[in-house]
């Protein structure tokens, strides 16, 4: 069983006790509803909470909101990010800037962010690229000129800035619980509110139906079976798998949070708080391996910053090199490396419905060159040494290895 093992992207197991709420909310659907909002009301408070169906339908009624209370059509989005970003906001009939990122930072380029605003723009987006924040204490000047903020803590629960949880220092947050994020519980996300501009632009959401959320359950529990490399190797063969692909369907229905994620968010806030802690100890194992290197570079944090570490991204000095990395950590069963395939103006569809052209060369490197490394329970010291070894003659440090390094044997 060697040959199908591998290491996952990203595995944030649902608890067996949460997995059991899951199921009898598929019997009995009403016993947990506003689940997922009484669980986050405490940590977000005070934001109002409301649980949708996925990251990406909150994200869209968010922008829909920020064009509603602004009265404004635009909304600038980060060049490079998940597709399912520039599915909300084509779902939300925005009309979008795509804003360049510092690759050095990975957050929005200050200088494209000033061309990118104007009087037609109603919000802008901070990604919070793979749970790294992007800084929000030099953006007083869009509130000066009536554009909302919006968090996105898709990849980033649990970050913080200046103590400041990621997600909730904008007019608008978002929160995501699908496949692939810090936390999952199959399905579902979390629009934050915290601006009374916006607070009377909200819909009835009480008035709409909430589903049972089958398949949100049955995708919670193969996440929990993808904890184990062997499994997960096989699963991930399965034709239709789409491990570690970021797709552009804006097609998606908009609805509440499903019963079995409003069940199964019950133990929400200990599942951040003990898989931060994993992602963190995981990542600082990763930094030792590249410290120092030449060529290959793990962004630094910021002061005042906690990252969340979705994954650890490594910018290699070129492309070429970046493919030469790759196939070495694929040879190595890291087999999902490389991350969201392209920038978002890269997709023809969205560009040509959507987008103003505009030069996003910071955005276009680290498509090129960046590796997206796994960072979760999975991922321990054996795993480190594995890459390590594929990476021989491609490691370049400079001066000692640090005391923290993990021993190549």
């Amino acid at each position: 069983m060697t040959a199908f093992r591998r290491v996952a992207p990203t595995v944030a197991p649902v608890s067996w006790m949460a997995l059991r709420s899951g199921l009898r909310a598929l019997v009995t659907p009403r016993r947990y509803e506003r689940g997922l909002e009484r669980t986050l009301e405490p940590l977000c408070h005070p934001h109002r909470v409301i649980g949708f169906s996925s990251g990406r339908a909150a994200l869209a009624e968010a922008i829909r909101l920020a064009m509603r209370a602004t009265g404004r059509p635009r909304v600038v989005l980060p060049a490079y990010t998940s597709f399912s970003v520039a599915a909300a906001a084509a779902a939300a009939g925005a009309q979008v800037d795509l804003c360049d990122l510092d690759p050095s930072t990975l957050g929005l380029d200050r200088r494209a962010l000033q061309d990118c605003v104007d009087d037609r723009t109603a919000a802008v987006l901070l990604g919070n690229l793979w749970g790294y924040p992007d800084r929000t204490d030099d953006l007083e000047w869009l509130r000066a000129r009536g554009v909302l903020v919006i968090d996105d803590a898709a990849q980033a629960l649990g970050a913080t800035e200046s103590g400041r949880l990621v997600g909730s220092r904008g007019e608008l947050g978002v929160l995501s619980f699908g496949r692939g994020k810090c936390v999952t519980l199959g399905q579902g996300g979390a629009l934050l509110v915290n601006d009374p501009t916006v607070a009377p632009c909200l819909p009835d959401y009480e008035r709409e139906s909430t589903t049972r959320g089958v398949t949100g359950w049955l995708v919670a529990l193969l996440t929990r079976a993808c904890t184990d490399q062997v499994a997960f190797g096989v699963l991930s063969r399965v034709p239709g798998a789409r491990v570690g692909e970021s797709d552009y369907d804006p097609t998606f229905v908009i609805r509440p949070a499903s019963s079995s994620a409003n069940a199964m968010a019950l133990d929400l806030v200990a599942a951040v708080r003990d898989q931060l802690e994993i992602r963190r100890r995981v990542a600082a194992l990763w930094r030792a391996v590249f410290e120092g290197d030449s060529n290959l570079r793990v962004p630094r944090e910021r002061r005042g910053a906690e990252p969340a570490y979705l994954r650890v991204p490594v910018m290699a000095a070129s492309k070429e090199l970046r493919g030469d990395v790759a196939a070495r950590l694929a040879s190595a069963r890291f087999r999902y490396v490389r991350s969201f395939p392209s920038t978002l103006g890269a997709i023809d569809r969205f560009r040509r419905d959507h987008c103003r052209d505009r030069l996003t060369p910071g955005a276009e490197q680290i498509a090129q060159c960046v590796i997206a490394l796994p960072c979760h329970g999975g991922v321990g010291a054996r795993e480190i040494r594995r890459a390590q070894l594929a990476l021989d003659g491609v490691l370049t440090p400079q001066g000692p290895a640090p005391a923290n390094a993990v021993a190549v044997v």
